[in-house]
């Protein structure tokens, strides 16, 4: 323990350290904000923290490192998560860092990372604050004004830019030659580099064979890596906001497209063998929708030489007979993921989809399972133009009807509200009321304080002419419902599992409407009364979602984190479990009443 009585952690040496902060600080103990099972959209195993921090972090941490500086990561959802009693003053005292960047990636992650990046200005005021990310190029200019942040790294591949920044960092030299760098000479001097390092190419390799490892204690756990050959996107989808059209807004340049050298992709690859137990590992190869024949071709030979168990590919367009055939040779168990967004033609086209319609997607399924594809997911999205309650019910209805369909086969549809945000610099974003949109946030501080109502429905930043901010929750929540009593009923998930996921549903429907009705009282002494009239039922059910475990809709059943591979805790797992036990005046390796809440959920 220090003298201010804060427990210690070992001290952490690095050139640069990547932070990944939660949505919301400090989610710990809340009692004024409520986070409603669901309500991180229920599209991957994460809560509504986002624990994913974006894949450029580990391509930075080989980059950089291979250029001679020490780039280190935590991830300080799964670091609070996994131990609540720390105090995170603690973990930043024992940083010896000459440079700490957080991440503005996805805006859901507003509140989180401009908290995180003000305590780490108080407590290290002599460590500059780098920030980076799709939303901290949109938002380069507002974000640098915050006084704590002392440079905005502009810009979908920052690996050269950022080299020469550590390098002028590092040698005492001048940052008027960084490339796509926004930064302060002195509080009130605002310099900007210009953004100029605009690459063809993407990125580089990942280095997987130094990911987190999953604890030998833990319960079916979450064994996947992630892959991204290309950023931007050929395609246009008009609420995405890593679309062609944002992704040309965002970085000033007429091309859409970067991709990752074919040698970088076998690299990574070759990474993935070298990991103990790869067969029990799951890949997901994101955005491969963008690869050309011949690359996605390359791409499948190195997966042949893999053992990994599984393999996910996002699809546009239904894949071809022969890249199907292509998929399933390599891999036993290949899942495609597809999202039409809608079943009705109309709504799919007004999102930026509709290429083939829904008896073309039946035949597809039918071949592809043929050539032996071991699974199908299949998307869909609420919140497009035109997509009123009866057309989303309409969706459930026919994602019924596929269950009937493919009825002892592979074949999952799933449903997702889409909250709490539309992307900035999505075309809905930008063009909202010739679409059918109203957008309440557009700042980066009307998002901050928007993250801070305690109602899901107010920290929502868009609505559309077919359904209100309730309606999105609302509907959403009952289409989820609907669609798992459809799974039940087909025998896809066992009764039990779907019963408690219908009792939380309709719980959460219900409190939300609670405190929603509180959270719009006009007086701001009245609402915070009514609030801790109710803050401890807003604990009670916070405390379901922020333990040490995480599901989602298509598992749907509590499993431990620890082992993903965004999982960076930085210091060893057993010395933040004795600063943790420390912290809360318990023996090392005593679980808390929390911990052991969690451990009898899974």
């Amino acid at each position: 323990m220090t003298n201010d009585g804060l427990a210690t952690v070992p001290r952490v040496r690095a050139d640069f350290l990547l932070v990944h902060a939660p949505a919301f600080f400090d989610f710990r103990n809340r009692e004024d904000i409520y986070f409603p099972y669901l309500s991180s959209a229920d599209a991957v195993p994460i809560t509504p923290l986002y624990e994913y921090f974006p894949v450029g972090f580990k391509t930075l941490q080989r980059f950089l490192g291979d250029r001679g500086h020490d780039v280190r990561i935590v991830n300080l959802c799964t670091v609070l998560l996994k131990y609540p009693g720390l105090d995170i003053r603690a973990l930043i005292q024992a940083l010896d860092v000459k440079l700490i960047g957080i991440d503005l990636h996805w805006m859901v992650h507003v509140q989180g990372c401009l908290e995180i990046a003000s305590l780490i200005k108080a407590i290290r005021p002599e460590v500059p604050i780098i920030f980076g990310g799709i939303s901290s190029t949109y938002y380069a200019q507002e974000l640098i004004r915050y006084p704590f942040i002392d440079m905005v790294m502009c810009g979908y591949d920052t690996h050269e830019p950022m080299a020469v920044l550590l390098a002028a960092l590092k040698g005492g030299q001048s940052f008027h030659n960084v490339p796509n760098l926004l930064w302060k000479k002195s509080p009130a001097d605002i310099l900007d580099n210009g953004f100029t390092h605009t690459p063809d190419t993407f990125s580089c390799g990942i280095n997987w064979s130094t990911s987190p490892r999953a604890s030998q204690r833990q319960t079916a756990p979450i064994l996947e890596f992630l892959s991204l050959q290309n950023t931007g996107c050929a395609y246009n989808c008009r609420w995405c906001g890593g679309s062609r059209d944002a992704f040309r807004r965002i970085n000033k340049r007429r091309r859409a497209m970067a991709r990752k050298p074919l040698a970088e992709v076998a690299y990574e690859l070759r990474t993935v063998t070298q990991i103990p137990g790869q067969d029990t590992y799951h890949f997901y190869s994101a955005n491969s929708y963008n690869e050309s024949r011949e690359s996605m071709a390359f791409f499948l030979d190195r997966i042949g030489e893999t053992s990994l168990k599984s393999i996910s590919y996002e699809q546009f367009h239904l894949t071809p007979d022969d890249v199907l055939q292509h998929m399933a040779r390599v891999n036993r168990r290949t899942t495609i993921t597809l999202s039409p967004e809608s079943h009705d033609m109309r709504v799919a086209k007004q999102a930026g989809r509709g290429v083939y319609t829904p008896q073309e997607m039946e035949a597809w399924i039918e071949r592809a399972l043929g050539y032996g594809i071991f699974e199908i997911d299949i998307w869909y999205f609420i919140g497009m133009p035109e997509q009123d309650e009866q057309s989303v019910m309409e969706t459930v209805d026919y994602c019924h009807h596929l269950l009937r369909r493919f009825k002892g086969k592979r074949v999952m549809p799933l449903i997702c509200p889409m909250i709490p945000f539309l992307d900035p610099a999505s075309t809905f974003f930008e063009e909202p009321e010739s679409h059918g949109y109203r957008v309440f946030y557009r700042s980066v501080e009307e998002h901050r304080r928007a993250m801070m109502r305690a109602s899901l429905i107010n920290r929502i930043n868009y609505e559309t002419r077919w359904l209100s901010r309730e309606d999105l929750v609302r509907v959403g929540y009952t289409a989820v419902r609907r669609l798992t009593e459809a799974k039940a009923d087909v025998g896809f998930f066992p009764r039990g599992i779907a019963q408690t996921v219908l009792r939380r549903i309709d719980d959460a429907l219900g409190f939300i409407g609670v405190v929603h009705e509180i959270d719009c009282i006009a007086n701001e002494e009245e609402r915070a009364r009514q609030l801790r009239s109710i803050g401890a039922e807003i604990r009670l059910r916070n405390d379901e979602i922020f333990f040490t475990g995480v599901a989602n809709q298509a598992f749907p059943l509590n499993r431990q984190i620890g082992g993903r591979w965004f999982d960076e805790l930085l210091w060893d797992a057993a010395e933040l479990e004795s600063a943790h036990a420390a912290a809360q005046g318990a023996p090392d390796g005593c679980f808390s009443e929390r911990d052991r809440v969690a451990q009898a959920c899974l």
